[in-house]
């Protein structure tokens, strides 16, 4: 592995030509490395070179999937951002930090949240080598990553070797001609019945979302077609602060679980997201 496999790797995404449609749903990564070891990736990132993409290790691959330019940036500064004022005194907000899924695979999300106060694991059912407890909820922007792939992640981010209660997967889509843009939420539960299908999938863009996605959508196994909300499935526009459409809830108990003394007085049901925020960063960061 060196800087310069990645800059190779960052080359061959940069020369994408992006056009909403079916190379946004199914996109794969770049295959940076192969036949490392987990423990051999955990110490390349414990030294890690400033390099250029975004990578996670899978089977024994280092796959380069994402640039970090602006509009991916902002939407992860925004989002860290929010959540960061939920409660400031209770709850750890981070960016990108290595977490081990399983035995072959250790991915790094955008952004997590854990608990201050989460219960200590033993050091084999650590995060990593922090020996730190898992965050209880993760999140991903994918600007040139898939939906596919972020969709995919959730089965590892709910592995028995995790206890991670929450996903949130948030997909940019290119500017179209017109200078509208989609954009797509998707939401997941460990304590849905079908945890790796999202209990929520809102489009929230100033474009109604390109037909392949909504057929990626409606294709996942045990998917209600009724959890498909937002802009083009029959709720107003988001267009504005405030509405109750696109008021993303997420539940204190799930992101304080695993806390002996439970969640903290005072705390209400649920902490809440305005995609709108997130619409608005997108748009000041994406190219015209």
């Amino acid at each position: 592995m060196s800087s310069w496999d990645f800059d190779k790797a960052r080359s061959h995404l940069m020369a994408i030509q992006r056009q909403d449609g079916t190379d946004e749903v199914y996109r794969r990564g770049i295959i940076v490395a192969s036949n490392i070891s987990r423990e051999t990736y955990l110490k390349f990132c414990e030294g890690e070179p400033k390099v250029s993409v975004k990578h996670r290790f899978v089977d024994g691959k280092i796959i380069a999937y994402e640039i970090p330019l602006e509009p991916h940036s902002v939407v992860q500064g925004e989002l860290i951002g929010r959540m960061f004022n939920w409660n400031p005194h209770e709850l750890d907000v981070m960016g990108e930090t290595d977490i081990i899924v399983n035995t072959r695979d250790v991915y790094r999300p955008d952004a997590c949240i854990r608990p201050q106060q989460r219960r200590q694991p033993p050091q084999m059912q650590a995060v990593n080598a922090t020996g730190n407890p898992y965050p209880t909820m993760v999140i991903e922007i994918g600007s040139t990553e898939s939906l596919n792939s972020l969709h995919e992640l959730v089965t590892e981010y709910f592995s028995p070797r995790t206890n991670i209660q929450m996903y949130l997967a948030i997909k940019l889509f290119p500017r179209r001609r017109d200078r509208t843009f989609a954009l797509l939420t998707l939401f997941y539960r460990c304590d849905q019945p079908n945890p790796t299908v999202p209990c929520i999938a809102k489009s929230f863009g100033t474009a109604n979302l390109h037909i392949s996605t909504t057929r990626f959508l409606l294709n996942i196994p045990n998917f209600p077609a009724n959890y498909l909300t937002g802009v083009g499935c029959g709720q107003v526009a988001c267009d504005g602060p405030n509405l109750p459409d696109y008021q993303l809830a997420i539940p204190t108990d799930l992101l304080f679980d695993d806390v002996p003394t439970g969640v903290p007085n005072g705390t209400p049901n649920d902490f809440f997201l305005d995609l709108w925020n997130i619409q608005r960063a997108y748009d000041r960061a994406s190219p015209r």
